[in-house]
């Protein structure tokens, strides 16, 4: 168990559901007193759970239920945070965050809701207070009887607007929809548990971090190099564009298959990564085709990093601003074909062609036939 105070209260937390916030350097130590890398020798039963707990994220996209016993649930969460940190894919981890974040947040919807809010305020919600008597609004009259909607909960303006980052481009989400009231912007449950989805995700990914920077990573990847390699020869299958009928194609969510892109938006990239400077209509075109396609805002921002006017701050807050995270909600398209011809910044007659995007899907078309072409030549 994971006890936490609130209020002068105690709060019980379980482990087993939440292994996220046992201390786990603390939890090896005491019940076993050696350190991490050094229980994987002797106890290779649980990079074999852990394996095949990531491997079934991969796949599934999604966590398998908790374990029966704490300590596997313990072990085997880590050990899969440790090998998901040290493979030489970004999108593992991510995937193990997202698909841990999820079943958190199907946890947590039964809890109460004192337990609710101090889940929220682990995961790092710290401003998030639970209030016995609701904050009610009036939605509706019927026979002249008020119908109410309840909040039970309120969060600092700021730090809403930071962890529903993420969800403000659905106008439900937006502050100026819900209750404010100095400075602080009431919830309900419900909205209360989606946003600790969204802090959990962060959360975790923060804890692969954590773990890499805990063990000694060579040593760690001694140990772990089958169990490594495993995880991404799964995630190589998972990341993979599959024929499905109709002669459509089924790109995973996270794949960027930069072999497919236009010839406009390779020669840009190309100018990108070599450090030269940009036109806004270039960078916008680079943003929002990368975007458009499923890129993280992580992935966007890294293609400037080499430009010689690069900030860090300033391209985060464009790119969220083009994917509808930042200012009005609005997510920006790619430019039409004809405007990259009108820009001078087409490289070439792509047959009819509407947008980067599209050749972009048409060329993976022909990149996931070629590839399964060999696959069959070579059995």
């Amino acid at each position: 168990m994971a006890i936490s105070h609130t209020s002068g209260l105690h709060t019980v937390i379980d482990g087993r559901r939440y292994p996220y916030f046992i201390d786990f350097n603390e939890f090896v130590s005491r019940r076993y007193g050696v350190k991490v890398v050094d229980l994987l020798k002797y106890r290779r039963d649980i990079a074999e759970e852990a394996t095949s707990r990531l491997i079934y994220s991969i796949e599934k996209g999604k966590a398998p239920p908790p374990a029966e016993r704490m300590e596997n649930e313990v072990l085997s969460f880590y050990m899969a945070l440790l090998i998901a940190s040290l493979s030489s894919n970004k999108w593992i981890v991510s995937r193990f965050a997202l698909a841990e974040a999820e079943r958190g947040m199907d946890l947590v919807s039964s809890e109460p809701d004192e337990v609710v809010a101090e889940i929220a305020r682990l995961a790092g919600i710290r401003s998030l207070v639970y209030r016995p008597s609701a904050y009610r609004e009036v939605i509706a009259l019927i026979n002249g009887v008020p119908s109410f909607r309840m909040y039970n909960f309120l969060i600092s303006f700021h730090e809403y607007v930071v962890v529903a980052r993420r969800l403000l481009g659905d106008s439900s989400w937006k502050p100026v929809n819900l209750p404010v009231l100095r400075g602080k912007v009431f919830l309900d449950r419900s909205r209360v548990v989606r946003l600790i989805k969204e802090a959990l995700n962060v959360y975790i990914e923060e804890r692969a971090k954590w773990i890499l920077s805990s063990v000694d990573a060579d040593e760690a990847n001694r140990v772990l190099e089958e169990h490594i390699k495993k995880v991404e020869e799964a995630a190589s299958k998972r990341l993979r564009p599959r024929f499905k009928g109709g002669g459509k194609i089924e790109v995973p969510k996270g794949l960027i298959i930069e072999e497919a892109f236009p010839p406009c938006i390779s020669h840009l990239l190309t100018a990108a990564r070599s450090g030269e400077h940009l036109s806004h209509h270039e960078r916008f075109a680079i943003a929002t085709f990368l975007l458009g396609i499923g890129a993280e805002i992580d992935q966007v921002v890294d293609v400037f990093r080499s430009m010689p006017d690069f900030n860090e701050k300033i391209a985060r807050y464009q790119v969220e601003h083009l994917a509808g995270l930042r200012g009005s909600g609005k997510k920006y398209r790619v430019y039409s074909c004809e405007k990259m011809r009108t820009l001078g910044m087409c490289r070439a007659d792509c047959p009819n062609a509407r947008s980067p995007i599209q050749v972009y899907y048409r060329n993976i078309r022909s990149y996931a036939k070629r590839r399964r072409d060999e696959k069959s030549e070579t059995k």
